[in-house]
């Protein structure tokens, strides 16, 4: 096994090769979907990728969000991550790593982890090379998931000798402060799997699909840095008839869509000097100023005050008021 050295800013070495694959994920089949995977990896590795990014949940399926709170659907599905979930490491990372070894890969694997003995579980994705798991990273903004799974509380980064990556999962790619951290962590590739869905049937209309490309083309423009986007392409998935919205794709420092697909089964791949074009993205390409250089912090508190989300503490007079009685000022003195 053999990786290649980049240095961002460094000499021209080696181009590396990244890849995402576009899915056909099937409902709740953790084997079928392994198996599928591995059998990407095989595909990835024939033609020389360096970092393959599978879809979010890819190994056990996404949920299904057509039951409400205490339905039976809902039982049952928590019952199947419970039984299906798998702790990182686990088998199905020691899988993904034995056949990645094979071709000296790095490969983003989306899937649903268990925790505190099967009680909690993550909607997560595992970072793993020949030698097992680099990292782990469990999705921050899982608003809409908090039925089924918990949510990740840390940000990492991780060095690899190809670079230093993100990892990042669906809705997070809505909020910029999130690549941003990224990014001044000194990451210069962001790996993101999702399960994206369409709004409606037609993806040459679909508002819901558009807005995941301009999503990911702004964060890979503002931040100077690669983005790797794996999705799900079923159609008429589920309970609801979900059609997903495809369009894996990669993205270049300069905000570029390098590689795509549509809605059909297949990887999409890109080689280049990765930290050659992060470099002339933060010199050159955009009117030779580096947007990360620029950053004026000082001026960008309230991007994480978190004092909006209290209440703040109201005079007892003034209180008092608002709860209906009269201010101690109103009341009449007795002597």
């Amino acid at each position: 096994m053999t990786f290649r050295l980049l240095v961002l800013g460094g000499d021209r070495l080696a181009d590396v090769t990244l890849a995402a694959a576009n899915v056909r994920i099937v409902h709740h089949d953790k084997t079928a979907n392994l198996n599928r995977f591995l059998d990407l990896i095989d595909e990835a590795g024939s033609v020389g990728v360096d970092i393959l990014v599978l879809p979010e949940m890819g190994l056990q399926g996404y949920a299904d969000f057509a039951y409400g709170i205490g339905d039976r659907g809902i039982a049952e599905q928590k019952q199947y991550y419970f039984h299906e979930a798998e702790p990182i490491p686990g088998p199905a990372t020691r899988a993904i790593a034995e056949r990645a070894a094979q071709y000296g890969m790095i490969v983003q694997l989306g899937l649903a982890e268990s925790a505190l003995d099967g009680n909690l579980i993550f909607n997560s994705t595992a970072l793993i090379s020949a030698d097992g798991v680099i990292g782990v990273y469990r999705k921050v903004h899982n608003q809409a998931e908090a039925l089924f799974f918990g949510a990740g509380e840390q940000t990492p980064v991780f060095d690899t000798p190809l670079a230093r990556v993100a990892s990042l999962i669906c809705y997070d790619i809505a909020f910029p402060e999130l690549v941003r951290v990224f990014a001044l962590r000194g990451a210069t590739v962001a790996l993101m799997s999702t399960a994206w869905p369409m709004k409606g049937h037609d993806p040459g209309t679909d508002y819901y699909g558009a807005s995941m490309n301009v999503c990911a083309q702004a964060n890979a423009f503002f931040n100077r840095m690669w983005l790797v986007v794996s999705n799900h392409c079923e159609t008429a998935a589920y309970s609801t008839g979900v059609d997903y919205w495809g369009h894996s794709q990669i993205i270049d420092p300069h905000g570029n869509v390098v590689s795509v697909a549509g809605q059909e089964e297949r990887l999409v791949i890109h080689t280049g000097d990765l930290g050659a074009e992060v470099l002339s993205a933060r010199t050159e390409s955009f009117f030779g100023v580096n947007l990360l250089a620029d950053r004026r912090p000082q001026h960008y508190g309230a991007v994480s005050d978190r004092a909006c989300y209290v209440r703040e503490a109201l005079p007892a007079a003034r209180a008092a008021s608002q709860d209906g009685a009269a201010p101690d000022h109103a009341l009449p003195r007795v002597h």
